[in-house]
């Protein structure tokens, strides 16, 4: 794909360049040559003969020089054609502002689909279309109709979004750099997943971030994100990704659909991919001004300095909860800090009180710099009388200059401080208004250096599974068009995989059911099985504690309950199972469901009744690894319950990650799987102990 081309052309053709003043095709022509891009410019409108005291172009066709790039500023239905005729002409790169595509309706969606087969046919770098543009200021490039060219910077920006592009650029004007700043619309060719993979390659960026309302292939963007985390120099990935309703997820049919809709899994992806995820437009700025302007610290270690007690308080909650450790400051570090004011506080925070001037705030700054137990700093300067607000920012950037820890300044008021947050700018030094948000950032900051020094244990990979057990169980289901797994076909299935499950045998009738409870002579338990019931107890379809000679009886009881419930069911046998021991048991929930255009996550969280009362559930997409596995055990709130807690016995966690591990890799294999429910996993201390008690599966049956 010809990124490069698009992103750096010699020469640019604009189909649709206007005489009407203040329109898209006037506005974007117009951008081209305000900035100092040094390329040619080649408008194209056939009603007139020159524009912008250049000569204009009837058709692409009839420019006698070689064009690099085509911006597309007609209406849709005219696109094809102009399209075509820039890919006779040898363009690689296209830039379609035009809307009026699938984001318009059926015939806008057959117009998109026409463009990406033409732009196939000719081999072009399509952005859009229904775009902005981009920008390039190191090019003095603007091939958009925004008003206002970045400064030149260490930044990728990317958004799905035209309207977000425009807001931020006027929200980091004189704060932000951008090496990139790039709309990409309806994302036909060009989407999140080639940005990523081509703005990698360019020396210039330090750092990626993008708004999406949607992504595409989980496995794409996982193994993207950790190639740009792990590569030499590193390269950190910010994300504002929208959509955090659980609109759609009501229509599912398992409990694992139901916990997992869209946004969770986009959070899970995020998380898996090694992207951080910000959670509103202003949480993205502070993270762009924070990343853009410091190394990733070697541990999360914060020190804090303040001289204001209550902002310090904010910033240390705000900390801990961000996943931060507040420094201990050792005692050669604290005898450093002892020439300060008997009445300031020593400790982390550090309070050097309202009445510090600058030299009192660099004493701070610069013990801590230095002090090996704070791996970053965040330092709060207040307006008081008298506050020395630019000879304290003039400190932190000598000290910034001098060290690679790093440092976030919150200047918590505005006209007061002025003169400060200039200085601070100027040297780029990360400077936010609240010290909330420079905790949060910073945390954010950690994080993906914790991530960069664990590498990542490679998938999940089990030699002792049948795959052809579960393929002849899948294919039969295809040709009958079932989308729903029997009982004995879901027990196969998961006892393929190598999942521990109860004893258990199907019977028709109530003789059937006397002699098999005879035969385990303990009590058993009958469940119902129906292609029409899903969840079994509800109706009546569940009998615990059947006593072995109460077989018959019981079996008539569980009928006429479910009938009465449910006349019309089909009812295709009853299930008798070994009653499975629970003293000192953890009912967990295991899960998969497959995200459309994503891949299929897998689920695992606090099962049995109370699955979607406390929705305890963490997900990843397969195929997973370890740190996979054990990352989503250790974002349940559960957690310290199942790795037990107050004398309480917990669970062989080793035995859940295996589990978890066995669903990854059965969901790899099988990806027409679309709904995986196994609710509950009796767990144990006991790894032997551990047995499935229910589950169901719904596969595509066509």
């Amino acid at each position: 794909m010809h990124l490069e081309t698009l992103f750096s052309p010699k020469s640019i053709a604009v189909i649709g360049a206007s005489t009407t003043e203040g329109s898209v095709g006037w506005s974007l022509t117009a951008n081209l040559f305000k900035n100092g891009y040094a390329g040619k410019i080649y408008p194209v409108n056939p009603k007139t003969d020159t524009l912008f005291d250049i000569p204009c172009y009837p058709n692409i066709a009839a420019i006698p020089d070689a064009v690099d790039v085509a911006i597309i500023i007609i209406p849709a239905a005219a696109v094809p054609g102009a399209l075509r005729e820039a890919g006779i002409k040898g363009v690689k790169g296209v830039s379609i502002i035009s809307a009026g595509f699938k984001e318009s309706g059926e015939a806008g969606r057959r117009l998109e689909e026409e463009i990406l087969a033409i732009a196939k046919e000719y081999d072009i770098a399509l952005l859009g279309p229904n775009c902005l543009g981009f920008l390039r200021p190191a090019l003095g490039l603007n091939a958009s109709f925004a008003k206002r060219m970045p400064t030149d910077g260490n930044i990728a920006f990317f958004s799905q979004s035209g309207a977000l592009c425009t807001a931020l650029l006027d929200l980091s004007a004189d704060i932000l750099g951008f090496s990139h700043f790039i709309s990409i619309g309806n994302k036909t060719i060009i989407g999140e997943n080639e940005l990523l993979s081509f703005l990698a390659q360019d020396e210039q960026v330090r750092l990626i971030s993008f708004y999406s309302e949607g992504l595409t292939n989980s496995q794409k963007c996982i193994a993207t994100g950790h190639a740009l985390l792990s590569r030499a120099r590193s390269l950190p990935v910010i994300a504002l990704k929208s959509g955090t309703t659980a609109a759609g997820t009501e229509a599912s049919s398992s409990h694992t659909g139901a916990l997992a809709g869209s946004d969770a899994a986009y959070h899970a992806l995020l998380k898996q991919s090694r992207i951080i995820r910000a959670d509103s437009l202003e949480n993205l700025l502070d993270l762009l001004v924070v990343f853009s302007k410091n190394a990733l610290p070697e541990g999360n270690r914060i020190g804090i300095i303040t001289n204001a007690g209550g902002l310090g308080v904010l910033a240390t909650d705000s900390a801990v909860q961000s996943g931060l450790t507040l420094a201990r400051l050792s005692p050669e570090t604290k005898d450093k800090l002892r020439v300060l004011p008997p009445a300031a506080n020593i400790h982390n925070p550090i309070d050097v009180l309202g009445d510090a001037l600058a030299d009192r705030y660099s004493l701070a700054i610069n013990t801590l710099v230095d002090a090996p137990e704070v791996d970053m700093l965040l330092v709060i300067i207040t307006p008081q009388t008298m506050t020395e607000a630019k000879e304290t920012a003039e400190a932190i950037v000598d000290a910034k200059a001098r060290s690679a820890k790093p440092i976030v300044a919150v200047y918590a008021g505005k006209e007061s401080l002025t003169e400060g947050l200039a200085v601070l700018q100027k040297n780029d030094v990360a400077v936010l208004t609240y010290p909330e948000a420079g905790a949060e950032a910073l945390a954010a900051l950690a994080q993906v250096g914790a991530w960069r020094r664990n590498a990542l244990p490679a998938t999940f990979a089990f030699d002792d599974i049948d795959r052809d057990a579960v393929t002849a169980i899948i294919t039969a289901a295809k040709q009958e068009q079932r989308a729903s797994l029997s009982e004995t076909e879901v027990s196969a299935l998961l006892r393929a995989y190598g999942f521990p499950l109860l004893e258990s045998h199907i019977i028709h009738n109530k003789e059937e059911a006397l002699v098999i409870t005879k035969t385990f002579g303990k009590p058993t338990v009958m469940k119902i099985i129906s292609p029409d019931i899903i969840h079994k107890s509800d109706v009546g379809g569940v009998i615990l504690d059947v006593a072995p000679d109460k077989g018959g009886e019981t079996y008539e009881t569980l009928m006429t309950q479910v009938k009465a419930h449910l006349p019309e069911a089909r009812i295709t046998g009853v299930l008798i199972a070994e009653m499975a021991e629970k003293n000192n048991s953890h009912e967990i929930i295991l899960g998969l469901k497959r995200e459309p255009g994503l891949g299929t996550l897998v689920l695992t969280g606090l099962g049995g009744i109370f699955v979607e009362t406390f929705k305890d559930v963490a997900m990843r997409f397969a195929p997973l690894n370890q740190e996979d596995a054990k990352e989503m055990l250790h974002e349940l709130k559960s957690f310290p319950i199942l790795e037990g807690t107050r004398g309480q016995t917990g669970i062989h966690i080793e035995t859940l990650i295996t589990m978890i591990g066995r669903l990854s890799q059965l969901a790899a294999d099988f990806p027409e799987i679309t709904e995986l429910d196994i609710n509950p996993v009796l767990a144990f201390s006991d790894p032997h102990k551990f047995r499935v008690l229910d589950a169901r599966i719904t596969i595509e049956s066509v």
